[in-house]
């Protein structure tokens, strides 16, 4: 059996709009879209006006910051000025209150030695009278080179009924050529270091030492005459420079 398609034929049918719809048409759409771009024109502006017053407000808050922080450093400069005033006046009351306790300090040394000086004059520890030797002083000469001053002190201890009188003499001993050699001072052809008094003297003088002398020691021999004459001797370390 044979079988024959058959061809249908379809109508299409399409409306037609009249001029006056087709222009509402248009119409709605062009007013549809002038609303929607307001609508997002004005939300725009919105957005706008609230980042700007946002922006305006952490700008403010910002330069409220700056400002604290410049209080707050102008007070801590303020602050450090006062405190470094306060240590300036605190250093300078204490240098002054060291130097007030070193000067009473070298005073009381200075009227402890006195104080020794005249006890030994009038009252020695040892009660035994007579001639002392109290101190020996050496120091370098500022202008002569090898050449030392010395400043000696001589007492007459508990008796003071007369007066004493007598030489006093130096032995230097050292190294000179790497050999030990003792000098005397002063020389036989030297003015003689003569004491005379009756409570207590000062000696002074210099002693110029040969360059190539290097002195470690010194012994102070002193001898009265008369009646009662005596030798007394001492020993000293040479100071070192």
């Amino acid at each position: 059996m044979l079988f024959q398609h058959q061809k249908t034929g379809e109508l299409i049918v399409k409306p037609r709009y009249s001029p006056r719809v087709k222009l509402f048409i248009v119409g709605v759409i062009v007013v549809v879209l002038l609303v929607t771009g307001g609508v997002i024109y004005n939300h725009g502006l919105s957005m706008a006006g609230y980042e700007r017053l946002s922006a305006s407000r952490q700008q403010q808050d910002l330069q409220n910051q700056v400002a604290r922080l410049q209080a707050e450093s102008q007070s801590l400069r303020e602050a450090l000025a006062r405190a470094e005033r306060a240590l300036q006046m605190d250093q300078t009351a204490y240098q002054d209150l060291d130097r007030s306790l070193k000067a009473s300090s070298r005073e009381i040394v200075q009227q402890r030695e006195e104080l020794n000086f005249y006890r030994n004059i009038i009252s020695p520890p040892n009660k035994q009278s007579g001639l002392r030797i109290q101190s020996l002083k050496l120091e370098s000469a500022a202008n002569a080179k090898n050449t030392y001053r010395y400043k000696m002190i001589l007492i007459q201890a508990l008796k003071h009924d007369r007066k004493i009188r007598g030489k006093a003499r130096f032995e230097i001993s050292g190294l000179r050529a790497g050999k030990t050699t003792v000098l005397r001072f002063p020389q036989p052809t030297d003015k003689p270091i003569d004491f005379n008094f009756k409570y207590f003297q000062d000696l002074e003088g210099q002693i110029k030492l040969p360059v190539d002398f290097e002195p470690q020691w010194i012994k102070v021999n002193v001898t009265s005459r008369g009646r009662n004459a005596q030798t007394v001797e001492q020993t000293y370390p040479w100071p070192r420079a």
